[in-house]
């Protein structure tokens, strides 16, 4: 467990950039969902808005 929180440690700016880069990622796809349909691929979801 000692080694992983080193491990952790050392690295906890890469970690936070990984992280901080998926969350971009995502935030991005939503937005342009239309050109990055990474949302529809992975939940499947529907961002198609019909009314009536």
């Amino acid at each position: 467990m000692a080694a992983f929180a080193n491990s952790i440690e050392r690295h906890h700016r890469l970690i936070i950039a990984v992280l901080s880069l998926i969350i971009v990622v995502f935030v991005v796809s939503c937005t342009f969902h239309e050109v990055i349909p990474i949302c529809h691929w992975l939940f499947k979801c529907d961002h198609s808005m019909h009314a009536g």
